[in-house]
């Protein structure tokens, strides 16, 4: 019923804007001007396609990957739809859409239809993604042909059989109206394999248990999207419908330290179960008056998310037990935003408006315990979380000169939280979230970036609720109904520095200091009486807590040391991560790290590009170091070992372009120290260590554009 409400609400909006009279086109086309890549003293740069021809890429993602010292960024993690810009624009446009990322989105748009890319990086760099320092804008060509992109993958392995996948969009133009449909489907399956050994704190073997698993999970989606003039008003609509099924099942032989068989276990688990969810969004955009510009976005989705699981366990001479568990949950959103840039202030550029959102949550969850016949039913979870959000926002952007440009603004929010069902809670937020950026071109290749700013993360619903992992000897995720959001103020430095025309070498440092930390919390369970009845982990706030991150990141072109020998086109890129964090334990009260944030990861790609011949070869590896998580009475490690891929393409098939990839996943270890008591008494009572392999993954696939 309140999906209904919300659609008629936003159908009755969208008419009335629809309906403005005499509006005046803000944003003319971009014609399809000769592009160049020379650099101008204000940060600005543009890639025509003579850039990417080395590459022979196939479609705009191809592209935007090979602009050098220029990464994606979603902007995920933040709260509002305005918050959540990332720096990829089309046409100059944000799509109004959450349910497709900008990978998915830039992978349909076919490279030959790309008239060029502009790279921006400065502050403010454009309307549409404000709070980013650095934004390209993938700019079409004009074309009544229908056009498009395909690709057909196959993943292949010892143990997995066929993994089809088929994605295909295209596109057509009529005057200032252009339609687009997409279709995807795909389907993987994946098998692991290894033991898991339970220790006593002095490391001496007690049982062995050794699982062969396999999981699956098959999806399917249609969406589309109409782009069109109504009077001077450019409007824009999309949609897209989404189904996903899914399944795993483990089987376990028990062992003693003997070696004897003692025992089986059977887990079976389905979800996603033919879940459906949809999205509907769109922007309108026009101008009243003059050197003023207003654009609204609304957006309406929902979805269902469904898992069952069991785990049956039969040791010799004990009763059989099932463990059962079933979850339904019904998220829905709903956004209405609208913005109102200012031009002709001289050097200020001014930009205001409001954000207007409802997320809402309806989750279900129950479990049971059946042993020899008798059936023990834990209480179930039925909780409905609802927020509403009002965000009123304001940002000036200065240009000092051609090189010096601030942005400085700030989000005011409002917003009221309700829990009702199982857990019961009503609180209300009000948040200040200034932000000020300023960059600096100190030469056409050189920019230096500052920022400061205040965030606040998104909360995820799901956490209100309470679940179980059954892959992880059930451990119980309990829902925390006093959870809030986390604030971040962050000072960050950044520097840029290209050379050789297409490499880059690029460093960010930032201090953070956080308020309300989401980490891990124990939860206790009181009867009617007071009485704790049981006790368990969930996220929770744990306090104050300082961070400290740095990012490295370098292209290097070698045609200037290969090409004396005989051959060019040979690329090597570095990726450093490095992530340090200090926040006092909640049980122990002692500094540690937070919770699931490995200190330290890397990864390191090298291309070589055989551009007369078609060909290209590559290969990329990876490593990261373990990351903690921090239980009332465990603490877990979890460990993944070095992931290489390598890959061949050849680009002059007649249907496009062949790629042929191994992959090796890198195995993982989890150790899990559980304690006597809790972690503060220092009493290690069991060590559980687990080994998972997966067979190295083959893949075909075949991408072309007409």
């Amino acid at each position: 019923m309140f999906g209904l409400k919300i659609q008629r609400a936003l159908l009755a909006t969208a008419t009335a804007i629809l309906s403005v009279p005499g509006v005046a086109n803000a944003n003319v086309d971009n014609d399809n001007a000769n592009a160049d890549m020379s650099v101008t003293p204000t940060g600005s740069r543009k890639f025509d396609s003579d850039f990417f021809a080395a590459y022979a890429p196939v479609t705009a993602l191809d592209m935007v990957r090979r602009i050098p010292g220029f990464s994606i960024d979603q902007g995920e993690g933040r709260r509002g739809f305005g918050e959540n810009a990332g720096n990829v624009l089309i046409d100059g446009d944000r799509p109004a859409t959450k349910s497709d990322d900008i990978f998915t989105i830039l992978s349909r748009i076919p490279a030959s239809q790309v008239a060029f890319i502009s790279l921006s990086e400065q502050a403010g760099a454009d309307t549409e993604t404000q709070g980013q320092g650095q934004v390209v804008n993938v700019v079409r060509k004009r074309s009544a042909k229908i056009n498009g992109t395909y690709e057909a993958t196959i993943l292949a392995g010892t143990r997995y059989g066929f993994q089809p996948s088929i994605n295909a969009s295209a596109t057509m133009r009529r005057g200032d109206t252009s339609y687009e449909l997409n279709f995807s489907s795909s389907s993987q399956r994946l098998l692991s394999f290894g033991p898991e050994d339970f220790k006593t704190a002095s490391a001496a073997l007690i049982e062995r248990r050794f699982y062969n698993g396999k999981d699956g999970n098959d999806q399917a989606a249609l969406g589309g999207a109409i782009k069109t003039r109504l009077g001077g008003a450019k409007v824009n609509l999309n949609g897209q419908l989404r189904w996903s099924d899914g399944f795993g099942s483990r089987e376990a032989e028990y062992f003693n330290s003997n070696g004897a068989d003692i025992g089986d276990e059977l887990l079976l688990r389905s979800g996603p179960i033919s879940d459906l969810s949809y999205e509907l969004g769109g922007d309108i955009e026009f101008s009243i008056l003059p050197k003023t510009n207003t654009k609204i976005v609304m957006l309406y989705r929902s979805a269902q998310e469904s898992n069952d699981s069991s785990i049956e366990t039969a040791r010799i001479a004990q009763p059989v037990s099932l463990f059962e568990t079933r979850s339904r949950n019904t998220p829905t959103e709903a956004v209405i935003r609208m913005q109102n840039d200012l031009g002709g202030l001289g050097r200020h550029a001014v930009q205001f408006g409001a954000e207007m959102a409802y997320n809402r949550l309806a989750a279900r969850f129950s479990a049971a315990n059946s042993v020899a016949g008798a059936v023990t039913n834990f209480p179930a979870s039925n909780v409905l979380v609802e927020e509403t959000r009002f965000e009123p926002f304001v940002s000036d952007i200065w240009t000092l000169g051609p090189a010096w440009k601030i942005e400085a603004g700030a989000i005011a929010e409002f917003s009221k939280l309700t829990l009702s069902g199982d857990s019961t809670a009503e609180r209300s937020f009000t948040f200040i979230k200034p932000r000020a950026i300023a960059t600096w071109t100190i030469s056409p290749q050189t920019t230096l970036e500052l920022r400061a700013e205040r965030q606040v993360a998104q909360l995820d619903f799901n956490e209100f609720a309470t679940s179980v992992d059954v892959s992880a000897g059930n451990q119980v995720d309990a829902g925390n109904a006093d959870l809030v959001p986390e604030k971040t103020t962050t000072l960050s430095a950044l520097i840029r520095h290209k050379f050789l025309d297409r490499g880059s070498v690029q460093f960010r440092g930032d201090y953070q200091r956080v308020s309300d930390t989401q980490d891990l919390v124990p939860i206790t369970v009181r009867d009617a009486g007071g009485n704790v009845t049981a006790q368990f982990d969930g996220a929770g706030n744990i306090g104050k807590s300082t961070k400290w991150n740095g990012e490295l990141e370098i292209t290097l072109p070698l045609d200037w040391l290969t090409k004396p020998i005989g051959f060019a086109g040979v690329e090597v890129r570095y990726l450093g991560h490095y992530h340090g964090s200090r926040v006092t334990d909640p049980v122990t009260g002692l500094n540690r790290r937070v919770s699931y944030t490995p200190l330290w990861h890397q990864q390191w790609d090298i291309r070589y590009d055989v551009a007369d011949l078609g060909l290209v070869y590559g290969a990329s590896f990876g490593v990261q170091d373990a990351n903690f998580a921090y239980f009332f009475n465990e603490r877990r490690r979890q460990q993944q070992g070095t992931w290489t891929t390598i890959f061949i393409e050849y680009s002059k098939f007649k249907l496009g372009t062949i790629r042929f990839q191994v992959s090796d996943v890198a195995e993982s270890r989890r150790d899990r120290f559980i304690y006597a008591g809790t972690r503060a008494s220092g009493s290690l009572g069991q060590i559980v260590s687990r080994e998972l392999s997966w067979d190295p993954l083959l893949q075909l696939s075949l991408s072309g554009k007409f």
